[in-house]
C-alpha cells in the first residue's frame, strides 16, 4: 500500500479547513468578542498539519486503491474531528472528550451536542464555527460519495454510474471531475436555502447559519430549533431546503447541464422518496388530529415538517414530540433508517437500497410460483448487477447488526434500552434528534466512553461500514504475516 497519495489528500483537508476557520476569527472582531485568541492558534496549527502532510505526500501515484481508499475515508473523519475540537478546547468550553465528540458530531451532521444548557449560549464565532464544520462534512461526505465510496465498496455504482453515465475510476483525475459537479451543486442548493430562509423573514447572518445547518441535513441542536422563531413561513423554507438537500447532487447536476430537468423527476429513487413524505406525512398529521393533539391545521404542519425532518436526517424540531403520541414517534424513528436519496449528504440506509430489497422480495415471491422463471431486477428500466444487489443485502445487514451491538454497549451505561436505540440509530444515521424522541436531550451527562463510543459510531455510519470492515481485515492480515 503507498501511502503517500492519502497523505497529500489527508494535507490538503487539513489546509482547506484551516483556510475556513478563518471565517469565524474574522467574524469575533465584528461581534467585538475574543474570538481570535482561540481561533488564531487552531488556524496556525490546522495550517502547519495540512502543510507538513502535504510535504510529506507530495510526490505520489495518480491512482488509489481500495484499501488506499479506505484508509483515507476512516482518517479523514479523525482528522476533521481533530482539528474542529481545538477552538472548543482553546475557549476553555470543553474538555478534549467533550470537543471530540462536539466536533465529531458538527463534521458527520449528526446534530447532537454535550454542550449543557446551563453553559450558557456559545459565543457568536464558535457558532458559526458549528455550523460551518457541519457545512463543511455535509460536503466532504458527499465528495467521498463520488469519488472514493464507489471504489471501496461499489454499492454507490447503480444510481452514480448507471443513471448519469458517470463511471466512477481510481484516476484522481476523473475523482476530482465528479467533486467539482457535487461541490457547484451543494453550494447552489446553500444559496437556494439561504434565500428561501432570508424571505421568511431571516436576518442574512441568521439565514445563512440555518441554510448551512439544513443543507448539510445537520439538525437537531436546540441552538438551531425552529420552535424558537415559531412561524410558518420559516418551516416551510426548511422543508423546501431539506428536501433539496435529501436529493441526488449527481442527478441534479445531469438535468441541468443537460436541460433535461424531466429525468430528474422520472428518477425512481426521487419519486419513491417523495412519496414516503407525502403519504407518512399525511399518516402522521392525520392520526395526530385524530388522537386530539392538535387540530387539523396544526397536525398538518407538525407532523408533514417532522415527517421531512427526520426522513432527510436533519432532525430540526418545531413542536414537542416528546409527548407525542408513541405511534408517531416510532414512524418517526423508522423513518431515520430509511434516510434519504443516495448522492446527498442525509444519512440513513437510503431510499435506493429498500427500493431494491423490496424488488428482490417481489422477485422472490413470484420466483416461488414460477420456479423456472427467468427474472431480471431493473429500475429505471436499467438492468441491475447481481454485485450490486449483493452489496445491497451485506449493507442491509451490516447495519442492523452494528445498530443492535451498539444498542446494548450504550445500554451498560444505565440507559433504557429504547433510548439506547435512539441514540445508537441516530449516530449511525447521523440524525441526533432520534435520541430526544425516547427523552435524551443531554449528552454531557453521560459517561466519557459513553461519548467516545458514539463519536465512532457517527464515524462508522458515515463510513457506509464497508470502509472499517476493509481496515479490520488488513489488519489482521499483517497481524497474521508478523506472528
Amino acid at each position: 500500500m503507498h501511502k503517500r497519495l492519502f497523505v497529500f489528500l489527508l494535507g490538503r483537508i487539513a489546509l482547506l479547513n484551516g483556510m475556513v476557520m478563518i471565517l469565524p476569527f474574522l467574524y469575533s472582531f465584528f461581534w467585538q468578542e475574543e474570538g481570535y485568541i482561540y481561533f488564531g492558534p487552531s488556524i496556525l496549527i490546522a495550517l502547519g498539519i495540512g502543510g507538513l502532510l502535504v510535504h510529506a505526500g507530495r510526490i505520489h501515484k495518480r491512482q488509489m486503491s481500495a484499501v488506499e481508499g479506505a484508509w483515507y475515508m476512516v482518517l479523514v473523519w479523525l482528522l476533521l474531528g481533530g482539528i474542529g475540537m481545538l477552538p472548543y478546547i482553546l475557549s476553555g468550553w470543553l474538555n478534549i472528550a467533550d470537543a471530540f465528540f462536539e466536533s465529531v458530531s458538527a463534521f458527520t451532521t449528526t446534530g447532537i451536542s454535550c454542550i449543557s444548557d446551563t453553559q450558557g449560549m456559545l459565543p457568536p464565532s464558535l457558532l458559526l464555527w458549528h455550523s460551518m464544520m457541519s457545512w463543511m462534512g455535509g460536503l466532504n461526505f458527499i465528495l467521498l460519495l463520488v469519488t472514493v465510496v464507489p471504489l471501496v465498496s461499489g454499492s454507490f455504482g447503480l444510481t452514480l454510474s448507471a443513471h448519469q453515465s458517470i463511471r466512477f475510476s481510481p484516476v484522481i483525475g476523473r475523482m476530482q471531475n465528479a467533486a467539482r459537479q457535487t461541490g457547484k451543486m451543494y453550494a447552489a442548493i446553500t444559496i437556494i436555502s439561504i434565500i428561501l430562509y432570508s424571505m421568511a423573514g431571516l436576518p442574512l447572518v441568521d439565514a445563512c447559519i440555518k441554510a448551512l445547518m439544513t443543507v448539510s441535513t445537520s439538525g437537531g441542536d436546540t441552538v438551531f430549533d425552529f420552535a424558537q422563531q415559531n412561524s410558518i413561513s420559516l418551516e416551510i423554507a426548511g422543508m423546501l431546503s431539506m428536501i433539496l438537500a435529501s436529493g441526488n447532487f449527481l442527478l441534479y447536476w445531469k438535468g441541468i447541464e443537460r436541460k433535461e430537468f424531466r429525468t430528474i423527476f422520472a428518477d425512481t429513487e426521487l419519486q419513491v422518496f417523495l412519496a414516503i413524505l407525502l403519504g407518512i406525512g399525511l399518516l402522521v398529521s392525520v392520526h395526530l388530529w385524530h388522537m386530539g393533539v392538535y387540530n387539523i391545521t396544526m397536525s398538518l404542519r407538525y407532523g408533514f415538517f417532522q415527517v421531512v425532518s427526520f426522513c432527510s436526517t436533519s432532525g430540526f424540531i418545531t413542536a414537542s414530540i416528546t409527548t407525542w403520541p408513541e405511534f408517531d414517534k416510532f414512524i418517526l424513528f423508522v423513518l431515520v433508517f430509511i434516510g434519504g436519496c443516495i448522492g446527498s449528504a442525509a444519512g440513513g440506509m437510503r431510499v435506493m437500497r429498500f427500493v431494491v430489497l423490496f424488488k428482490i422480495a417481489k422477485q422472490e415471491m413470484r420466483r416461488t410460483l414460477h420456479p423456472h422463471m427467468v427474472i431480471s431486477l431493473k429500475i429505471n428500466g436499467i438492468p441491475v448487477d447481481m454485485k450490486i444487489i449483493s452489496r445491497v443485502l451485506s449493507y442491509f445487514f451490516l447495519f442492523m447488526a452494528v445498530f443492535f451491538i451498539s444498542t446494548v454497549i450504550i445500554s451498560l451505561a444505565g440507559i433504557e434500552p429504547m433510548q439506547a436505540m435512539g441514540v445508537a440509530v441516530g449516530c449511525l444515521s447521523s440524525t441526533g434528534a432520534t435520541a430526544s424522541l425516547f427523552g435524551i436531550t443531554d449528552f454531557s451527562l453521560m459517561p466519557t466512553w459513553v461519548k467516545l463510543y458514539c463519536a465512532l459510531l457517527m464515524i462508522l455510519g458515515r463510513l457506509e461500514i464497508f470502509s472499517f470492515l476493509i481496515i479490520l481485515q488488513t489488519g489482521m492480515q499483517y497481524i497474521h504475516r508478523r506472528w
